[in-house]
């Protein structure tokens, strides 16, 4: 009596239970089985938990019957999964009356398997407004970097025509500084003014790809415009150079930073830290971005960059250590060293 009146309390525990709970044996005859378990059961096969094993075997390869909809979105839990070392295995089902449940197999030992069954309609609504939400932020981040890929094209053109033009009027004033010479007879006096002038004429031939003609004092507003535009904000820290040189070529290496951490890392900040000894300036340009990198291959981008700093005198490293940071080193005597090796 005392074992009946036991059993009778256990089952009447287990059935009073909200979800639907079932355990069996690995060839699937059941051993405990609740009412809620039984009611789903109906609902999806017609017909209560006869053969526990059968059963999930029909709710596994299950076909819309009217009352009932299998749900398989990619975002769900798949099939399978493995947590804290027990396989399991879940199913999900829409029922007529919008209420979702989750359909859970877990091993309990090797004699043993349980089946729960849960209702997360209200976890279920949330988990797909949450999909979408980062559907369509994904969305919003692809256009943002198509934008500013675009930004950074349309401005390197009007660079690359302000250059070409300031190398227009440079030519224009060598050939009549030179006709002038000629026709004066005073080549011989001024060819040393004449051949620095066409030096450096024919050097911004070789440097229309990166160089930056654009005023000074329009460099870190059109910056400032660019990284609002794509969410990223620019911080400095420390003295910017005075030189114009310098100048340019720190900016244009922002802009490459700036570049490369929003596309590849979804930076929301740009640290550039300046300091400065007796001979030169010491930059460093991190961000905060969320992907970690390991490693990294120079593109366009930063070659151009690379080869440009150099060029100038300048030095680049690329440091990457889960994130990436640019060191430059900038001289202070940029226009008198570069002036001394043109001659």
């Amino acid at each position: 009596m005392k074992k009946n009146t036991s059993a009778k309390m256990i089952k009447k525990a287990i059935d009073s239970y909200p979800g639907g709970i079932c355990f069996f044996a690995l060839d699937g005859r059941v051993i405990l089985v609740n009412e809620k378990m039984n009611q789903l059961a109906l609902e999806l096969t017609g017909h209560t938990i006869l053969n526990a094993k059968a059963t999930w075997e029909k709710l596994t390869n299950f076909a819309n019957n009217g009352k009932a909809e299998k749900l398989t979105q990619s975002w769900l839990p798949k099939d399978t999964d493995k947590a804290n070392g027990s396989p399991r295995q879940q199913l999900f089902f829409r029922f007529s009356n919008s209420s979702v449940w989750r359909f859970e197999l877990r091993f309990l030992d090797s004699n043993t398997v349980q089946v729960e069954a849960a209702e997360i309609t209200e976890l279920y609504q949330l988990s797909e407004e949450l999909y979408e939400n980062t559907i369509r932020l994904r969305q919003t981040q692809k256009r943002q970097k198509a934008l500013l890929d675009s930004i950074v094209e349309v401005n390197l053109n009007k660079e690359i025509l302000a250059a070409k033009m300031h190398i227009h009027d440079e030519l224009g004033h060598c050939l009549l500084a030179t006709t002038k010479a000629i026709t004066e007879d005073s080549l011989a006096e001024n060819a040393d003014v004449l051949r620095e002038s066409w030096n450096s004429t024919i050097r911004d031939f070789t440097n229309i790809p990166t160089v930056w003609t654009v005023p000074d004092s329009s460099l870190q507003s059109e910056l400032m415009q660019v990284a609002e535009l794509i969410g990223c904000k620019v911080i400095f820290l420390g003295e910017q150079p005075k030189s114009r040189k310098a100048l340019q070529l720190l900016y244009a290496a922002i802009r490459e930073a700036l570049t490369n951490s929003v596309r590849h890392v979804n930076a929301t900040e740009l640290m550039i830290k300046i300091e400065q000894d007796e001979k030169s300036y010491h930059i460093e340009i991190s961000d905060n971005g969320s992907v970690s990198v390991s490693s990294i291959t120079e593109g366009n981008g930063l070659s151009a960059l690379r080869q440009r700093l150099e060029q100038e005198g300048a030095s680049l490293k690329v440091l990457c250590d889960n994130s990436v940071s640019l060191i430059i080193d900038i001289p202070f005597d940029l226009d008198e060293s570069q002036k001394g090796g043109r001659k």
